[in-house]
């Protein structure tokens, strides 16, 4: 049962969930995996096309398994990509756009803190946002260097990590809004912990389904609400604040 502690903060996911960054990600994904190996990334089937490259990815955790399991990269090569992913991202100039509607979306809950929680780069995502006059919606951008290369989604360091930058006080509800299992799997997590520690915040997950994607019946972990567009995410964000109250 959900619980009904104020809504105090929204956290999102970055990739998929505010920005189509899959033309980027595979150019960018291309030019490590050629750098790293010394091999054509031709030659991995994840790597062929948008559409490989984005089943490859709704199949894995987090993007260390996309590139041990999917690119078949061994622990070397794993940290020498690492290494490569922000600089390459941010000499790529392949446009990102946001998904249509996302904007008003951020300007609905422009008096709530607001959070983005992703595994790409922070730098990355903040130039982003601010070539989309978005950046001033967000108080905190968590990436993947901001959490131990352990601790990656789906564990919840990533959203303790958010939840503390912005000063919520408990007791509180926070939204987490992300496309991928990894993200419903990391609120549930984030969840078993604050109960553990007798907190009185919890997660709701909502998964969005922006590029049509489907697959979540396969998912092991329900999440707690899903919408299917932009408009629809505003919808079910202006019941929960009726239903929960902003504290």
């Amino acid at each position: 049962m959900l619980n009904s502690y104020p809504l105090k903060a929204v956290l999102w996911d970055f990739d998929g969930t505010m920005a189509d960054t899959r033309e980027r990600n595979l150019s960018v994904n291309r030019r490590i995996f050629e750098e790293v190996t010394g091999r054509p990334w031709d030659s991995v089937a994840a790597l062929t096309s948008v559409e490989a490259y984005d089943a490859a990815w709704s199949r894995v955790g987090n993007w260390q398994e996309l590139y041990t399991g999917a690119f078949g990269l061994d622990a070397e090569q794993l940290a020498a990509a690492a290494q490569r992913w922000a600089p390459h991202q941010l000499d790529d100039h392949t446009p990102v756009p946001l998904f249509a509607g996302v904007s008003e979306v951020l300007e609905q809950l422009k008096d709530l803190p607001q959070a983005v929680v992703s595994q790409n780069e922070r730098a990355i995502i903040a130039q982003i946002l601010s070539a989309n006059r978005m950046d001033r919606y967000f108080t905190a951008i968590v990436g993947y260097a901001e959490v131990p290369i352990d601790r990656q989604k789906p564990a919840p360091d990533g959203l303790f990590r958010a939840i503390e930058i912005l000063g919520v006080e408990e007791p509180a509800t926070a939204l987490f809004i992300g496309d991928h299992e990894s993200d419903i799997v990391c609120a549930a997590n984030a969840n078993r912990d604050l109960i553990a520690l007798g907190h009185e915040l919890r997660f709701q997950s909502i998964a969005v389904n922006f590029l049509a994607n489907g697959g979540r019946s396969a998912w092991t972990v329900a999440p707690d609400h899903e919408v299917n567009g932009p408009a629809e995410l505003g919808n079910l964000i202006a019941e929960l604040r009726v239903d929960l109250g902003n504290g």
